[in-house]
């Protein structure tokens, strides 16, 4: 099965108004890995969110040599090629995908098939008050430095799905006695 971790960072939540100014994938098939990031440089950066650009850190100059849309669209289109987008919250990122591709006229070739690590979060850790990448990242012990960038949480992202696909019960086990320890040590302390 072909596997595309994927992360964007956006300038709107809305794809119709807002852009994709950073993406960051990891496809696997056959023990085979290909990575791919990019910053995009914005066309209308005056219709962004000052709140996603701050969580984001955009900054102008940082951005100043990214390559545009048009120029990032095929490599995107071909690097989703028939595999199966896994996010978190990867509708977000497949719906922004689509809307990307479709806006520079490539298509969108990703499967139908999305795997979604909330889902798998929710699913394996359902004693977590919130199944954020962040408070993830605080449960498995993963540092925060570089968060809220493609790269780093594509990373993260792809870590989790990969512990939490391959759980045993026995580390659903493990994983709710150690939840059950940090919450009965601080209302202890």
């Amino acid at each position: 099965m072909k596997l595309v971790f994927v992360d964007i960072e956006t300038t709107h939540l809305n794809p119709a108004i807002g852009e994709i100014i950073e993406i960051s994938m990891i496809r696997c098939q056959d023990n085979i890995e290909i990575r791919y990031t990019t910053k995009i440089k914005p066309q209308r950066i005056h219709h962004a969110d000052p709140g996603a650009l701050k969580v984001n850190g955009y900054n102008p100059e940082e951005w100043q040599d990214a390559p545009e849309a048009k120029y990032v669209a095929q490599k995107i289109s071909s690097f989703m090629m028939n595999a199966h987008p896994v996010g978190h919250n990867v509708s977000f990122d497949v719906e922004y995908l689509r809307e990307f591709c479709h806006q520079n006229g490539v298509p969108y070739l990703a499967s139908r098939k999305k795997i979604d690590t909330v889902v798998l979060s929710m699913e394996h850790l359902p004693f977590l008050p919130s199944h954020s990448l962040s408070t993830l990242r605080a449960f498995f012990g993963l540092s925060l430095i570089g968060a809220h960038r493609a790269e780093k949480d594509c990373e993260d992202m792809r870590w989790i799905y990969n512990r939490l696909n391959r759980a045993s019960a026995f580390s659903r086990l493990l994983w709710r006695l150690k939840y059950w320890y940090i919450k009965n040590k601080k209302t202890l302390s």
